[in-house]
C-alpha cells in the first residue's frame, strides 16, 4: 500500500529541516574559522612588527642612556646599588639592630642628626652626632645618659664643623648599651 500523501510531506519536511540545520552550523563553523584565521594574521603581520619596533626603539634609548653616562659616574651608580642592595639584604635577614635603631629614633633630640653609626661590638655602637647647637648636643647626650638601656657612654672630639653647612657642633660618642636593647626587651 502506498503511503498517504501527507505523510510523504511530514517525511520530507523533517528531511529539510535537518538539512538546514546541520548547513547553518556548517556555516557557523566555516565563518569561525575564518575570523581566528583572520584575528592570527593581523596580530602576526601587524601587532608583531609594531611590537618589535617598540622593542628596537627602547634598546636604542637605553643603549643612548648608557653612552650618556660616563664610566666613573657608571661606577659610583654600581656601587651605590650594591651598598643599597647589600643594606636591603642586611635588613631582610639581620633584624638584631632594628630594635636599637628604634630606640635611637625615639631618643634622638629634633636639631641632633647622624653622620655615621658604627656597630662595634655586641652592645658598643659608635656615633658621630651633629647638634644645632652646644645645648642641642648637650640635651642629646642627657637623654642618651639618662636612658636604662645604655651602660655608660664616652664622648671625644667636640667641635664646630666647617662652614657652609647648618649644622655648629659635631661630637665622636661611643654608646655602651645593655644587650637586652638587642634582644627587643627595650622598655
Amino acid at each position: 500500500m502506498p503511503l498517504p500523501q501527507q505523510v510523504i510531506d511530514r517525511l520530507s519536511n523533517e528531511t529539510r529541516e535537518t538539512h538546514d540545520s546541520s548547513s547553518g552550523l556548517l556555516i557557523f563553523s566555516i565563518g569561525v574559522l575564518v575570523f581566528v584565521v583572520l584575528v592570527y594574521f593581523g596580530i602576526t603581520i601587524g601587532y608583531e612588527p609594531y611590537l618589535n619596533s617598540q622593542i628596537s626603539t627602547l634598546q636604542q634609548k637605553i643603549v643612548t642612556a648608557g653612552k650618556s653616562i660616563s664610566a666613573d659616574q657608571q661606577s659610583s651608580i654600581l656601587n651605590f646599588y650594591s651598598e643599597i642592595s647589600n643594606l636591603q639584604t642586611l635588613l631582610k635577614n639581620h633584624v638584631v639592630f632594628s630594635p636599637f635603631l628604634s630606640w635611637l629614633e625615639n631618643n634622638t633630640e629634633t636639631n641632633v642628626y647622624y653622620s655615621s653609626i658604627v656597630f662595634s661590638s655586641g652592645t658598643q655602637v659608635s656615633l658621630t652626632v651633629d647638634a644645632k647647637t652646644q645645648a642641642d648636643l648637650d640635651q642629646q647626650l642627657s637623654i642618651f645618659e639618662s636612658s636604662p638601656q645604655v651602660s655608660h657612654i664616652t664622648v671625644s672630639a667636640i667641635s664646630p664643623l666647617q662652614a657652609g653647612t647648618s649644622l655648629w657642633q659635631q661630637a665622636n660618642v661611643v654608646i655602651f648599651m645593655n644587650s637586652s636593647i638587642f634582644s627587643g626587651n627595650n622598655t
